[in-house]
């Protein structure tokens, strides 16, 4: 009750000096803050992305806003910043204790940059396996995973006394077209499948979101009173304030919804605002100054402001070292046949050959492109890597017992990779793909891939780790013999791969989005993806049936589920208790080594209530030691059990008779695979 009272009679504090400021303003003042600059403003040589001048006069400074999603992007002083695991790779960990320290150090570095606004986490939920931004969303395709992660991204970047900003409300499902296309949803399926992530931001203190560029049935994302106005800013209730994509504005839409447009006052200037109603303006202005008041970020001391600058290197060995932590618990192992892996810490000390295929071991693509692209100072390649580690030195040591090849460019280096493979103890594929902002991948197919399935054949192990920004095809799986994604992980991606196939971590991660078995498997049609009248329209008549609701619903099998991913140890799921709400079930690592399981539990609704046949409901992950047993326990909300109501526009409890399966994946294929238990809802 006292906490109660404390964040009460702070936010009454920090309202009524949100208040004052305002009423000390001047009519020009306040619009100011309505329209920003853009690159290159601030300071004299840039380079922050975005700007709202300072207002000395009232001790207000400057707003300096920064991308993005997966590190601090400083396109004048690159090198200078971390380049972090991706949003999709934090996706990947399904660990809170991984989300919180990618917000803690990407927050550190914002503020040491002299930013006080971080341009993420983005949110948005992967409708489309192409889609060119997945790797920057930390939902993956399911609502739930982005919603439990987010709270500890943004609770964690916004205690260095920076915003973070949810992007991109809402429906910026892809990137074809994006600055025209009409996202055309129905309500039902945005509150239940789209905007749960953007709410747990909301409940966890987020300070701003950013509309994004496309339309929603027809209206622009920045001008569209239903998804600011009734749902964001009224149903859901957010306090902060809305600032448009870059150019994603098209008229002055205060009225509409939109608090701020950024980079550039085109519309939401004072010619068009002046004879606005003031209120309109004030509260604005007041949503604006209110969320950075609250993180600290008007009361910085003068010790802080003397060390931040956009001119600081802000990458250090520490954050380095986070980022490998974060990029080897995002490592899926989605096969390891006959116990391939790990090597072993002795791995190296024996006489062995391995070799190295794939131009990806020697130049490795880390992230994708876009205004989320980060410059890492430095890149670790896995050739280099894994050399520095046979010939037991530091990174730059070289080793005979491992040989590279690029990728094939003929026939003959195909043969030539055969006659390596022959001689290898132990054989790597080095795959990726890449994809940025502004476009959407042609296929799911991975670059150069063509020969693993020959040259795997002469290979005593095998082993194939791919690197991609959202989903792949791996038609050579049934080939090889043990597979790892890493997806965009970051600078430090080679050390990390290196502490997971040597067995130094375990690997924890499971897939955040399905695998599919060929191109399309889900059978978008045109009007889904990419819509007709030249993609302009996009029609969501698959309201809640894509990703694995997909994969039941059709009862068809992807290659890998979502939710997938081995581990060096086996785990196993002991009897489950229903009492109410509340779900038991007892864990046991069954094998020889520490790890961590991701038990999730999936849930069919009542039928009445016209659900997904299963919906990811909870998960936790746990560590646990060889041999031991333990009891998770999930309590399921009234919020679980619900579904939105149109009519009264309210998430209303269902009741009857409903099905739990606890399980460690989507893939219910195997009746061992998973415990089943009745619940009734009341």
């Amino acid at each position: 009750m006292k906490l109660l009272l404390a964040s009460a009679l702070l936010a009454a504090v920090t309202a009524d000096r949100a208040d004052d400021l305002v009423s000390s303003m001047t009519l020009e003042e306040k619009i100011s803050y309505l329209g920003g600059r853009g690159m290159g403003t601030y300071p004299e040589d840039g380079w922050y992305v975005g700007t709202v001048y300072a207002l000395d006069r009232l001790d207000i400074p400057a707003l300096l806003y920064n991308d993005g999603p997966q590190g601090f992007r400083d396109d004048a002083r690159p090198g200078t910043t971390t380049a972090f695991p991706s949003g999709l790779n934090i996706a990947a960990t399904w660990d809170t204790e991984m989300a919180a320290l990618w917000g803690d150090k990407m927050g550190k570095e914002f503020f040491d940059k002299g930013a006080n606004v971080m341009l993420g986490p983005g949110l948005n939920v992967a409708r489309v396996p192409v889609n060119g931004r997945n790797f920057e969303y930390m939902s993956g395709e399911d609502p739930v995973l982005g919603a439990t992660l987010v709270p500890h991204v943004i609770e964690k970047a916004q205690a260095h006394k920076i915003l973070a900003n949810a992007k991109h409300w809402v429906n910026n499902n892809q990137e074809t077209n994006r600055g025209s296309m009409s996202s055309n949803v129905d309500e039902r399926t945005r509150y239940e499948m789209y905007y749960p992530p953007f709410q747990a931001a909301i409940d966890a203190g987020v300070g701003s979101f950013m509309c994004s560029y496309n339309k929603i049935n027809h209206v622009y994302s920045c001008e569209n009173p239903e998804t600011l106005l009734t749902d964001l800013k009224g149903n859901m209730g957010f306090e902060g304030y809305v600032m448009s994509d870059w150019g994603a504005t098209h008229s002055p839409s205060l009225m509409e919804g939109l608090d701020q447009e950024m980079a550039d006052s085109d519309f939401m200037n004072f010619d068009n605002l002046k004879d606005m109603p003031i209120e309109n303006i004030d509260a604005s202005v007041k949503r604006i100054l209110k969320p950075f008041i609250d993180v600290g970020a008007f009361d910085i001391t003068e010790n802080e402001q003397a060390d931040r600058s956009i001119y600081n290197n802000v990458t250090n060995d520490e954050h380095f070292q986070a980022a490998r932590t974060i990029a080897a618990n995002s490592h899926v192992l989605l096969k390891n046949d006959n116990d391939v892996l790990p090597l072993g810490a002795d791995f190296w000390n024996s006489d062995i050959n391995v070799a190295m295929f794939g131009t990806q071991a020697a130049s490795p693509a880390i992230g994708g492109q876009g205004s989320g692209r980060v410059d890492a100072a430095w890149t670790p390649s896995p050739l280099d890597t894994f050399k520095a580690r046979a010939a037991g030195g530091d990174y730059g040591a070289d080793s005979d017992k491992v040989s590279y090849y690029g990728d094939p460019m003929s026939d003959d280096d195909i043969a030539e990779m055969k006659d390596a493979a022959e001689a290898a103890d132990v054989c790597f594929f080095w795959l990726s793909t890449m994809s940025g902002e502004g476009g959407d991948r042609d296929s799911l197919s991975l670059d150069n891939d063509v020969h693993v399935a020959s040259v795997a054949e002469h290979c005593k192990k095998s082993v194939v780790v791919v690197t991609t920004p959202g989903a792949a095809l791996l038609p050579w799986s049934d080939a090889v013999d043990a597979i790892l994604v890493n997806f965009m992980p970051g600078c430090a991606s080679a050390f990390a791969t290196m502490d997971v196939v040597l067995g130094d971590v375990n690997p924890s991660g499971k897939l955040p989005i399905t695998f599919p078995a060929t191109e399309n498997q889900e059978g978008f049609t045109e009007i889904q993806y990419p819509g007709l009248d030249d993609a302009e329209n996009v029609t969501y008549t698959e309201g809640w049936s894509f990703g694995y609701r997909f994969y039941h619903q059709h009862q068809e099998n992807p290659n890998f589920f979502f939710g997938e991913g081995l581990s060096y140890t086996t785990f196993d799921l002991i009897k489950a208790t229903v009492s109410g709400q509340s779900i038991k079930v007892g864990l046991k690592n069954s094998g020889k080594a520490t790890g961590s399981a991701v038990p999730q539990l999936y849930l069919q609704m009542p039928e009445e209530c016209d659900e997904p046949l299963w919906m990811l409901k909870k998960f936790a992950k746990v560590s646990i030691d060889a041999g031991e047993e333990t009891i998770v326990e999930f309590d399921l909300t009234d919020r679980d059990l619900s579904i939105w109501d149109v009519d009264n526009d309210v998430f209303e409890k269902c009741t009857g008779d409903a099905t739990v399966r606890i399980s460690f994946s989507a893939n219910f294929n195997d009746d061992g695979s998973y415990i089943e238990k009745e619940l009734t809802i009341v």
